[in-house]
């Protein structure tokens, strides 16, 4: 995988690792349930993991069970800036584990590539302009998938604490974009969580600032768009 010095810094926090692992059932603190099947036949064990740093170009997580089956997932930076992905398995049934290596590899891999995409959105800039013209707004929806589409009845404040749950309930999509339409006109665009582009119609006059959210109140009718590519944002700006 190609940018490696970013990839080993995101591998450096267990959270980004163990999210993108295959064959995790459930998490406890340090202490995992993985589960592996081959055919009819499983591993399912509950493992501790154990973090590593060597220098500046290797990662090393070490998941041991109570059995002392031993799996070991390593991520190395090479001289020509990629990171290399490892993995092996010794103990129990190791015909089973043995034969998933791969598609943890893969699946890491993958994992690891869309956070660096949805990482790579402009932390910077206002998208705020973009959601006035329809005709860059039907882009966007067009490469989005909707998620919500509902009629919410809110009173005056209200608005803020509501996108904040519609930020809570798709928090795994980097890029987020709610349109409300009733007593006013509104639309927000959220990227990694954060407001990137406002514009509200509130009796004729157009807004492009936050502070006008906490005014809006009423029925609206809300649709939520939202994308695991961050891509969808190319050419609104």
């Amino acid at each position: 995988m190609t940018d490696g010095e970013a990839l080993l810094s995101i591998v450096k926090d267990p959270e980004n690792v163990i999210s993108v692992m295959p064959g995790v059932v459930s998490i406890n603190g340090n202490r995992i349930r993985l589960k592996y099947k081959r055919m009819f036949f499983s591993h399912d064990s509950i493992y501790t993991f154990d973090l590593s740093i060597h220098g500046s170009r290797m990662v090393e997580y070490k998941l041991i069970d109570s059995s002392g089956n031993e799996l070991k997932i390593i991520f190395t930076l090479s001289d020509k800036n990629e990171l290399l992905i490892s993995a092996s398995y010794s103990g129990e049934k190791e015909w089973i584990v043995g034969k998933a290596l791969d598609q943890i590899v893969k699946q890491m891999g993958e994992g690891l590539r869309k956070e660096m995409e949805r990482r790579s959105v402009s932390s910077s800039g206002d998208y705020s302009e973009c959601l006035s013209k329809l005709s860059l707004l039907t882009k966007l929806i067009m490469k989005s998938k909707l998620v919500k589409s509902e009629v919410v009845e809110m009173r005056e404040g209200e608005l803020i604490d509501y996108l904040h749950q519609l930020i809570l309930e798709s928090q795994h999509y980097p890029v987020i974009y709610v349109s409300g339409s009733g007593d006013a006109t509104f639309r927000i665009l959220i990227v990694n969580g954060e407001v990137k582009g406002v514009y509200v119609v509130k009796e004729g006059q157009e807004y492009k600032n936050e502070n006008v959210l906490n005014t809006l109140k009423g029925s609206y009718k809300v649709h939520v768009y939202v994308s695991l590519n961050p891509k969808v944002l190319e050419g609104l700006t």
